[in-house]
């Protein structure tokens, strides 16, 4: 009896860690080819914008005030556990040049 009742101790326990490491352990990450702005969303402090009914955070003022919904972008975002997804990265579709400087 007493060791069934730790197996089912442990085993209820690994599962609540592989839980929490699936969920705040891993960072997710996904990239979006040619999409279209649906909306801007200015809350408080934070900015988002909906790309295919997904709300993504840009963590960026700047960034999300150039933003436009006529252009079509590529773009990387990231999130893990329950946070709001967030843009890794964000360029207009088509455009090749590289930011910073080269000779």
């Amino acid at each position: 009896m007493r060791f069934a009742k730790w197996t089912v101790i442990i085993i209820a326990l690994g599962l609540f860690c592989t839980y929490l490491y699936n969920n705040y352990g891993i960072i997710n990450t996904e990239h979006m080819t040619d999409v279209q702005i649906e909306k801007k969303v200015h809350e408080g402090k934070n900015y988002y914008i909906y790309v295919e009914d997904e709300k993504l955070k840009v963590k960026d003022k700047n960034t999300w005030m150039l933003l436009t919904s006529e252009k079509q972008y590529d773009l990387t975002y990231e999130w893990y556990g329950t946070i709001t997804p967030y843009i890794k990265q964000i360029n207009q579709t088509g455009d090749h040049d590289t930011v910073g400087g080269g000779h």
